[in-house]
């Protein structure tokens, strides 16, 4: 037997009225009559007796009342059973590596602070990952950077214009130029995040629109590869801001003057049907409250 037809029996049993359970729980009134044959036939008894229109419990139909009524009791203590407190629990976070390199470790920094005995799982992934692993519930929530395409089961907050830059070490000679156009990336060896990455995608499919084929050195997921290999003047790289700060600060790397208007933008997201623990709950009420550094 199934749970599913002693809830209908249930129902029937308190309404004594086929039309009026069909109508309560959603089903045919022909469901409803095969799911009360069927746990009969199971329970070798007959739990209702059936004068015309008017039901009655028979006597067995009285027990199982009784039994059941406990049952779907205790299933509804079972779904109150929630932990209450904020202060600790496990967080999955999924992140693409341009957000985890300097942003996210920051606000999971001063998250910690107001609550140390969280435990939190960072998976840094490609932002085409998150949306079945969010489905899949192996994550929780995803820090993603890329258009503002909404998917229909996605929820999303706190969306940040991501400015995107195209970067060189100080010595290059595209640093010297005043303003750059397409042209003057044709024959630059380039060092690129992977294809998914749409900022990539972006500043690829300018160079090709201008008849430049680019010069495509190393294709890497490794951001820090791409900084370090950028520092060392062996090409040019296209990142997001937020991924070089340090480096840009430190005089490592030095923005190029060309445009990179993507429309690229960073969300925090997850699936709509996920239920939180109070500890998830207080982690994106933290980030919404917390101006990303």
């Amino acid at each position: 037997m199934e749970l599913k037809q002693l809830k209908i029996f249930h129902e029937l049993a308190l309404e004594l009225n086929f039309t009026r359970v069909a109508q309560n729980l959603g089903y045919t009134q022909a469901n409803i009559t095969i799911q009360i044959r069927t746990l009969e036939q199971e329970l070798k008894t007959t739990l209702f007796n059936r004068n015309g229109r008017k039901i009655t419990l028979t006597e067995d139909g009285e027990k199982l009342l009784e039994i059941v009524s406990r049952m779907l009791e205790l299933e509804n203590s079972i779904t109150l059973i929630k932990e209450t407190d904020a202060t600790k629990g496990h967080i999955n976070i999924g992140v693409c590596d341009s957000l985890c390199v300097n942003r996210l470790p920051k606000i999971i920094g001063k998250y910690k602070l107001i609550y140390p005995n969280v435990d939190i799982s960072l998976h840094i992934l490609k932002c085409s990952e998150f949306y079945p692993l969010l489905a899949q519930n192996k994550i929780d929530i995803a820090f993603t950077i890329g258009y503002l395409k909404k998917e229909e089961d996605i929820c999303y907050t706190l969306e940040t214009p991501e400015p995107i830059c195209v970067l060189a070490s100080n010595n290059h000679p595209l640093c010297q130029k005043d303003i750059l156009t397409e042209q003057d990336f044709s024959g630059i060896p380039l060092i690129l995040a992977e294809q998914a990455a749409y900022y990539r995608q972006n500043f690829e499919k300018a160079l090709i629109r201008n008849n430049i084929t680019p010069h495509i050195l190393i294709e890497t997921e490794s951001i820090q590869a791409i900084k370090k290999l950028t520092e060392q003047g062996l090409g040019v790289c296209v990142l997001p801001k937020t991924a070089a700060l340090e480096e840009i600060e430190q005089n490592r790397l030095s923005i190029l003057n060309y445009s990179c208007d993507y429309g690229i933008y960073s969300h925090l997201i997850w699936h709509r049907n996920k239920t939180f623990s109070p500890c998830q709950e207080a982690f994106i009420e933290f980030c919404q409250n917390n101006i990303y550094p």
